[in-house]
């Protein structure tokens, strides 16, 4: 299909001039080329709704424009919905059936060290994509590769072989991240895509993704369906290294904090470098963003953990989540409460059945068991062998016996000890690296 047909030339209005004019930061590019390649992935990739989208958005069917166009002329830019549960499962359907879309193997480079990465994360982005920019860099550190990390007030790295931008839907929308938004820079970046599909921040990513050098996805099935969209993509899944500063360490005291208030004396003195999972003070922990899917679940959970050692923190908040909001943005704190509790429980946000790696590798990192319901098939990582994987309904029962039973504790430590064994081998960061630098082009 002619994209470039189909969208016609349409000369920019007179406030979207103005505001260009005024804002020189703004995003700059070939604003017919862009819409073209969204329409295009969209078309390829089958994941377009017509009739979702008219529906959540009446305003479509009054400007007279047909969805599809104007959901890349403007509803992409202001972070729109474009799909549905229906037609995402449809999509994971076909990837599933495709064993996950295996990507080719690439070779390992030759010399690695002769390569630079610069890795910029957005200072005004969520604290745990700064997380996500400190593994990787620590991955270049194990390969012996220099690498350093930036932030958008910098300067692009000048002697840098490979530009990687971690969370593109905020490093190039927010602040002076809109400097960055051109063709010349994303055409020669690896973009590191850290967002589910159903979501308004995938939906504002688009814009960058569809032009990008490669796309580095932290979900498989993700980075299969840009591929089959004809996109460089592939899974990359920062995980273990001892160059990670936060986690290298047990973390012995907790943070001076109110949030902290109502653990119990032996949470607080608690010697992280015990080894026995029944050992550990807290029985139960539980880290998310708020959603009204996951307050039902926990509210149905009450009478069972009420009878546990039980930690559940949910944040709440329209604008990432920073250190100066909130005193559980920081790693050392995530360490912490980790290494004093025996399980880590794992709810979906929405009827999304997304692999949460990066909660999950954290708890296998260090090792606290994960409970999660049921999630998207992983390549190395398999329920009842690293984790163990419940109906939502059922996971306050599990949790009981894992926590309280010998034999519930037996089989917990089994599952801990191969969850941590299989990550520092098989989904270690120099992995990671070395894939982030044969996705830059790097030769063999």
């Amino acid at each position: 299909m002619d994209f470039t047909r189909f969208l016609g030339p349409r000369p920019p209005s007179k406030a979207a001039a103005a505001q260009s004019a005024a804002d020189p930061r703004a995003l700059r590019g070939e604003n017919e080329a862009i819409a073209a390649s969204i329409a295009k992935f969209l078309d390829r990739t089958g994941l377009f709704d017509r009739e979702a989208y008219l529906r959540n958005y009446p305003d479509v069917a009054k400007s007279g424009l047909d969805p599809l166009h104007h959901f890349v002329r403007v509803g992409v830019h202001v972070g729109r919905h474009f799909t549905s549960e229906e037609t995402i499962a449809r999509t994971w359907r076909d990837v599933l059936q495709d064993s996950l879309a295996p990507a080719k193997p690439l070779p390992d480079p030759a010399a690695p060290s002769r390569y630079r990465a610069a890795i910029y994360v957005p200072t005004l982005g969520n604290f745990f994509m700064r997380e996500i920019a400190q593994v990787v860099k620590a991955g270049f550190d194990d390969a012996a590769v220099p690498a350093e990390i930036r932030d958008e007030k910098s300067p692009p790295a000048r002697d840098a072989t490979h530009h990687i931008v971690i969370a593109p839907h905020e490093f190039f929308t927010l602040g002076e991240g809109k400097r960055w938004a051109t063709d010349d820079f994303v055409s020669r970046a690896i973009l590191f895509a850290t967002e589910q599909i159903q979501t308004q921040w995938f939906a504002r990513s688009l814009v960058f993704l569809v032009r990008a050098k490669a796309v580095a996805d932290m979900n498989d099935q993700n980075a299969a369906i840009f591929r089959s969209a004809g996109i460089r993509a592939l899974s990359v899944q920062p995980g273990y290294s001892e160059n990670f500063a936060p986690f290298a360490q047990p973390t012995r005291t907790l943070p001076s904090s109110i949030v902290f208030a109502g653990l119990s004396e032996a949470a607080h003195s608690f010697d992280p470098t015990t080894k026995s999972f029944a050992a550990r003070p807290v029985d139960v922990l539980y880290l998310g963003q708020h959603s009204p899917r996951r307050d039902k679940l926990l509210a149905s959970y009450a009478a069972k953990f009420a009878n546990l050692s039980t930690f559940l923190y949910q944040t709440q908040s329209s604008s990432p989540l920073t250190l100066e909001q909130n005193p559980m943005a920081a790693s050392e704190v995530t360490a912490a409460l980790l290494e004093r509790s025996k399980i880590l429980i794992n709810l979906h946000r929405d009827e999304y059945t997304y692999f949460e790696w990066w909660r999950l590798m954290q708890a296998f990192w260090k090792k606290t068991v994960v409970v999660t319901e049921p999630c998207l098939p992983h390549p190395v990582f398999k329920p009842g062998m690293h984790y163990f994987e419940e109906a939502p309904r059922h996971i306050h029962h599990l949790t009981e016996w894992l926590a309280k039973t010998p034999e519930g504790q037996a089989k917990a430590e089994q599952v801990r000890e191969r969850a941590f064994r299989d990550l520092t081998t098989q989904a270690n960061a120099k992995i990671a690296a070395l894939t982030l630098l044969r996705m830059g082009g790097a030769a063999a």
